[in-house]
């Protein structure tokens, strides 16, 4: 059977060299997210698809890297299939669960409504049932439980109460057990995290700054009227010196809209400043996207904001910050929308697919799949609006079915192309200058092609 070079590669448009006369170019294999190192006589056979050309070798390395397969393979399929079978899959069991229905913070770009009020006793136990009841299905072989909002930690004495239980259970069953908490970080303590960490089995924090202290206390205030930027950096950093939490991540969004993207630059300073170039800390970038509301006034165009965001991306490396330059993982599951195995449970006990439903009223009116109190709940939630998003994908009704990214983005978000704002990544718009950032991490920079040395 012949071979071809696969449809989901990009060359990089850029040679890359030293001052010793290395010449390299980068090949990026979307259907392995692998970057691959070659020399530019060989990225000139891959644009041209010239098989012939590629020594054996070689041909060995981009067929592992699936950026050479069998001539007749229909390369849609196969990801859309491969897609299919992780979404189907019973062995893993997700829930995301928001243990409150209230946030300390008011935000103007979020577009959930909170509401005060704690979870009943009997409440707490439906859910406790029903992440046991998945926990314990004989084809289950791992759970992952994460802590959503609002603000979870408003709800911190129902985490308290139910992690333990699951991390038990998971353990007695010889289940692997995963779990993360998205949270604005304002109520984090150096005692609390603590208990977080070792007694409810969280290993990777989502926190949120949205740019240097004066900015970020503006662009996410507090219902309090106070300020939490130095209180999150705090509690961080002294987390980040203990040699007990190694294993955990901390991950700092930044939303980027009009009001704070000509801040990006000095926030990336002092977060280099203060410290934050651990290993275990991951820093990303993301332009404000509707939530269920109007953002038109303060978002900024995908376009405007993957230009920009190139030079802010470069600070980092400069500065020292992780962030990912481009995935390294192909994407199996879009997100838990599509996998009929996860669901999230709100505070009012609505069942959803979705992340962005949830204290969302229309989505609440609308896209509700089931109750916790329900009593024919099933071992697996009803069918929501996006379990045939793979089928869309195939049909043509978002244009992931022609894009070289569709491997490492999966469509990104189905809700989104479902109201008609594509959400694809920055990436699909900067991916050279990403690329010149994977080399400049080496050492190497763009160099003329005429300035080639023979290798």
């Amino acid at each position: 059977m012949g071979e071809k070079v696969s449809r989901y590669v990009v060359v990089s448009d850029h040679v890359y060299g030293d001052d010793e006369g290395l010449r390299v170019s980068l090949l990026y294999a979307t259907r392995t997210a692998k970057a691959l190192f070659v020399v530019p006589r060989i990225a000139d056979a891959v644009r041209a698809g010239d098989i012939g050309a590629i020594p054996p070798a070689t041909l060995a390395q981009l067929r592992q890297a699936q950026a050479v397969v069998p001539d007749g393979e229909d390369e849609l399929e196969a990801i859309l299939e491969r897609n299919r079978t992780a979404a189907l899959d019973t062995s893993a069991a997700s829930f995301i669960l928001l243990p409150t229905s209230y946030c300390n913070m008011g935000c103007t770009y979020c577009g959930q409504e909170h509401v005060r009020g704690r979870l009943t006793a009997d409440h707490r136990d439906r859910i406790r049932a029903r992440v046991l009841r998945a926990l314990r299905l004989p084809a289950t072989r791992q759970l992952n439980v994460d802590w959503f909002g609002a603000e979870p930690m408003m709800g911190y004495a129902v985490i308290r109460d139910l992690a333990p239980d699951f991390v038990r259970a998971a353990a007695e069953k010889g289940v692997d057990y995963t779990s993360a908490m998205v949270t604005n970080g304002s109520l984090l303590t150096s005692r609390n995290l603590d208990v977080l960490i070792r007694e409810c089995g969280i290993s990777k924090f989502f926190l949120t700054i949205d740019g240097p202290p004066e900015v970020h206390d503006v662009h996410r205030p507090m219902k309090s009227g106070r300020g939490s930027f130095w209180k999150i950096i705090r509690t961080v950093r002294a987390a980040l010196d203990n040699d007990d939490y190694r294993h955990v991540t901390f991950d700092f969004r930044t939303n980027v809209d009009v009001h704070n993207q000509d801040t990006v630059p000095r926030y990336i300073e002092l977060m280099a400043e203060l410290g934050f170039t651990r290993p275990n800390v991951n820093f990303t970038l993301a332009r404000v996207r509707p939530w269920g509301n109007d953002v038109s006034a303060i978002e900024l165009a995908g376009r405007d904001y993957a230009e920009r965001e190139l030079s802010w991306l470069a600070a980092m490396q400069e500065h020292g910050l992780p962030f990912s330059r481009l995935p390294t993982l192909a994407k199996r599951i879009t997100c838990p929308a599509v996998k009929r195995t996860a669901e999230l449970i709100g505070g009012n006990g609505n069942i959803f697919s979705c992340t962005d439903h949830p204290l969302v009223p229309e989505a609440e009116r609308t896209s509700t799949l089931a109750h916790i109190a329900q009593a024919d709940l099933p071992d697996i939630r009803p069918k929501g609006e996006f379990d045939d998003w793979h089928d869309e994908v195939a049909e043509g009704r978002s244009w992931c079915k022609d894009c070289v990214f569709l491997p490492t983005c999966g469509g990104s978000c189905p809700k989104a192309w479902h109201e008609g704002n594509p959400p694809c990544p920055s990436y699909r718009h900067n991916v050279q200058g990403r690329l010149d950032l994977m080399a400049g991490r080496l050492g190497l920079r763009p160099v003329p092609a005429d300035g080639l040395m023979p290798l």
